[in-house]
Formats: structure tokens, sequence, C-alpha cells
């Protein structure tokens, strides 16, 4: 069997950890690798945070319409955001930053002070943005403003793995989790897949099921937590169609993907869809699988869920 190094701290407003599978006795080379994560995830955020002034994303949405300088991190995951606009029908829309604002998550989500939610702002769903990936550069349409919390901790998940393995050829695998964007790659110490724990909306501290992953992305969106606004009746997902927190949607999804910022990209979509909306969706996507777990009622796998244990009876899709 061989040994697992680990690190945990603290960044992109969560707790985030990495580990690694290392066949060599020399710890030195683990560490590093670890550490490489740590730093492609503050390089991310240093990019693609909302929350602070000085990253590029702020810079951009403060532009008013203008081309703003941006890094490459930030060009690739406003790419990434457009292709899943494209592909969700909307569903799944980066500028939806002054919805969130409106509704009274205009900062970190353990800053928030209870406030009523303003109305909905005057915006146009898919405001236009435009990408100079050679000259280093994008603009918005004037009056938007773009958010990229979920997509973009994917995405930093996704790098951080790429990093950690690259900095050392005695890794055998690695996992990085950012909050529950997690990525995964290779052998787990125990030589088999990595086995992520789904964590039961209804009942805290227990699991739902557990997931087999040798590769890919996991990432789970619901309205259980993170809530805001008065008596806590809002929650982060909003609806594009109606510039409000979303009405229609499960407690919680889970989805499986090859990557991590693709598996949030539809966790979102998927958090604000019934379940036969969610069902077709996935089925139209073959590498995606999800579980579903509706507001009343047994969860419901979707695709073809790579689930080891279950601790619920799941209804059929």
């Amino acid at each position: 069997m061989s040994a697992l190094c680990r690190t945990e701290w603290r960044a992109v407003g969560t707790t985030c950890a990495a580990a690694v599978t290392a066949d060599s006795p020399d710890e030195r080379n683990a560490q590093a690798a670890l550490s490489a994560a740590q730093d492609e995830v503050a390089a991310c955020e240093r990019e693609l945070s909302r929350f602070d002034p000085a990253s590029d994303l702020s810079r951009l949405n403060a532009a008013g319409g203008r081309w703003a300088p941006v890094g490459r991190r930030l060009l690739e995951t406003l790419r990434l955001a457009l292709e899943a606009r494209e592909d969700t029908g909307g569903r799944f829309d980066p500028t939806v930053l002054p919805a969130l604002v409106a509704a009274g998550y205009e900062r970190s989500f353990e800053l928030l002070e209870e406030r009523p939610a303003a109305a909905p702002p005057d915006w146009r769903a898919g405001a236009a943005i435009e990408l100079d990936e050679r000259g280093g550069r994008a603009r918005l349409e004037p009056g938007a403003a773009v958010d990229l919390g979920g997509i973009g901790k994917g995405y930093a998940a996704g790098r951080a793995l790429d990093s950690m393995l690259a900095a050392s050829s005695d890794l055998a695998g690695g996992l990085v989790d950012l909050g529950g964007d997690i990525a995964v790659a290779g052998a787990s110490p125990e030589g088999g897949p990595w086995l992520v724990a789904v964590a039961d909306p209804r009942h805290p501290g227990q699991t739902l099921a557990v997931l087999a992953l040798d590769a890919g992305g996991v990432a789970t969106s619901g309205r259980d937590a993170r809530r805001f606004g008065p008596g806590r009746s809002l929650h982060h997902l909003i609806d594009p169609e109606t510039g409000e927190s979303a009405l229609a949607g499960p407690l919680t999804v889970t989805v499986v993907a090859p990557d991590p910022a693709t598996a949030e990209v539809h966790a979102t979509t998927l958090a604000i869809a019934g379940p036969a909306e969610a069902e077709a969706h996935v089925a139209a996507r073959s590498p995606l699988a999800a579980l579903y777990v509706p507001q009343i009622g047994p969860a419901i796998p979707l695709g073809e869920l790579p689930v080891v244990t279950q601790r619920l009876v799941v209804k059929a899709a």
C-alpha cells in the first residue's frame, strides 16, 4: 500500500484539502506537490475572485464596458463559462452577479449580514462577454457583471490537481477538494479508485452515498446551506429567467463529470431544475451522472452513477 500525504488550508472562502498517493518513501516530493496545489489555488483566486477588489475579475466588472487586461486563468474560465451557457441554453449564466447582489449576496458568505432583498435588477440574461485571448483582455457589455464562484472553484481544483501531479514523478495519484469541488486522478493509497462520500442533506453528519472515481470531477450544489436574507429565506441559486432565487429544484444535487469545472456547471444547472428536466438533461450528456435529492422523497440517481455504497433507498429514474 502506498502512503497518503495530505494538507488542509483556507482559501476561496472555504476549507480546502489536497492529498497525494506517494510511492517513494521520500516525502519531500509529496510535500512539494502539495505546495504546488496551494500555489495554484492562490493564483486562481487572485484572478477569479469577485470578493477581492484587486482581482482581475473585479477590475473587469468595474471597467464599465471597456476592454480590461486579464490573466490567462480568467480568460480560460470565461471561455468555459460561455461554452457552458451555450450548452445549457442559458440555465447556467455567469452574468447573474447583479441579481446575486440584489438578493443580498454582495460579499463573502461568512461576512453577510441579514438585510431585506432588493427588487430584482433590470438586467438581461445572457449579457455579452468578449474575449481577446491573444491580447490578454476581455470586455463585458455595459451594465453587465460576472460571477465565477462555482465554475471558478471547479476550474481551480482541476488546475491544482494538474499542478500537483506535474510537480513530482513519484506520485501515483492525487485528490483536490475545494469545499466540495473535487478533482481526482490516478490511484488512491489503497491502489484502487478514490472514494468520495456524498453527504446526506437531511441528516447532517451522515453519508448518503459513496462514489468511486479513477479520474474526473465531483461537485454538489443545493439550497440546504448558504442561505441568507430575512429568515434565511433566500439562496444563491439564481434563476436566469427571473433574476431571483430559484423556486424549482432539488434540496441538493451531486454531479460526476470528466472534470470539476464541468461538474460545477451542471450541478448549478440541475440545482434549479425539476426531476424530469434533470433526468432529460443528464440523459442528453452521456459523460454526466448525478444524484438528485428532491425536497421531499428518496434520492434519484441519474446516468451511470459510480455508487459503491448507499445508505438510502434510491428511486430509479
